[in-house]
């Protein structure tokens, strides 16, 4: 039997909000200066309990962890798991109040907003690779550099999916979605901020490619919008020849996209299934590995760009178009758009949007160096 009752400390004078579990004590949520308040969070409370919405424990978030990353898609990458779990793991070893000889306790404190902060604040601190890690070949790293706030916000959007699941699930007590509302969504933004790559760049770009396999790569992220490992993953069989269409997997929703390309896109890969495999994938490697798109843009003398920007490129270049934002959101594999369930199919504006992507007086192919 669960109960809920508020009492109030002898220090700080906080009113407190206390969850009781067959008499022992499980937890403490809402603390507030004013009893009224208190009162009202406890009825808010007791009456989600007997709505069937539990109070969440250390122990609870440890399991719903392995349930997320067990629901996650199996295309994803393990690089992408792994580097989620080692967030969420992160998020409970802030969550998880330490009892004087330094274990951790089942009980917990709620995944509060409070939390979310002390966990963001904390990352700004710390530095990474003080010199007790090793790399491969067994030589100290000394490297020393503080988190930054690229790899925050990518922090906070596992931490934000994480907490959505939750709330779909409702196993647990959880409250709103405690990421909008924390001040660590005040994170400022990327000190390198995304540009938009007009279509002068683009033919800088193209201009420059080596490899046959470059310069396809450069057009499919102009006309697809698609991440970096949603087009390293295309076969052939995925594009088709006649009616210059493009099937496109979007990872992190699992949303199929039929996408119109351009002729000069169909017949690069015509040319290139000539001496391949039908399974075979398109790309057998990245053609940019190691900052690779990094140098291609200082070898074609433009400002720096990341191949995310395509996607930036391609969304304003539908708006501009005239589209809504819905649309361009359903073009690129966004997981929410405005107006989404106005806009399901793009068969009937494919081809204006392939019209408002085509560029004129493209470079040529880098056949012999293929």
């Amino acid at each position: 039997m669960i109960r809920v009752t508020k009492f109030k400390r002898k220090t700080g004078g906080y009113w407190y909000v206390r969850y009781w579990l067959s008499g022992r004590p499980v937890d403490e949520s809402t603390r507030s200066k004013s009893e009224s308040a208190a009162e009202s969070y406890r009825l808010k409370r007791e009456l989600e309990i007997n709505a069937g919405i539990q109070p969440i424990r250390h122990a609870d978030v440890g399991r719903l962890i392995e349930e997320y990353l067990g629901s996650r898609p199996r295309h994803g990458s393990k690089k992408h798991l792994r580097e989620m779990r080692r967030i969420l793991d992160g998020l409970l070893e802030v969550c998880g109040r330490k009892r004087k000889d330094g274990t951790g306790r089942l009980q917990t404190q709620q995944l509060s907003p409070a939390l979310i902060d002390r966990y963001i604040n904390r990352r700004q601190e710390v530095q990474l690779h003080r010199g007790e890690r090793k790399d491969v070949r067994g030589r100290r790293i000394v490297r020393c550099r503080p988190v930054s706030n690229v790899t925050l916000r990518k922090e906070l959007r596992y931490l934000s999916g994480f907490f959505n699941w939750c709330c779909r699930q409702r196993p647990p007590y959880l409250r709103e979605n405690p990421i909008p509302l924390s001040n660590a969504s005040v994170v400022k933004d990327d000190a390198r901020p995304h540009f938009m790559i007009t279509e002068d760049e683009l033919r800088a770009l193209l201009n420059v490619c080596e490899r046959v396999q470059e310069y396809l790569f450069l057009l499919l992220g102009w006309w697809t919008g698609a991440r970096r490992s949603e087009i390293l993953v295309l076969h052939y069989y995925h594009f088709d020849f006649a009616g210059c269409t493009l099937d496109v997997r979007h990872m992190k929703n699992n949303m199929l996209s039929v996408l119109p390309v351009s002729r000069e896109i169909v017949e690069i890969v015509k040319r290139l299934y000539e001496d391949a495999d039908e399974a075979a994938p398109l790309f057998r490697r990245d053609p940019f590995p190691d900052h690779g798109f990094e140098r291609l843009c200082r070898k074609a003398g433009i400002r720096h760009h990341r191949f995310h920007d395509f996607r930036i490129s391609t969304s304003m270049k539908i708006k501009s178009g005239g589209f809504d934002a819905s649309v361009a959101g359903l073009w690129v594999g966004n997981q929410a758009a405005t107006n989404r369930a106005h806009y399901t199919d793009l068969i009937p504006v494919a081809g204006q949007i392939g019209s408002l992507l085509e560029v004129s007086d493209l470079p040529p192919v880098p056949w012999r160096t293929a």
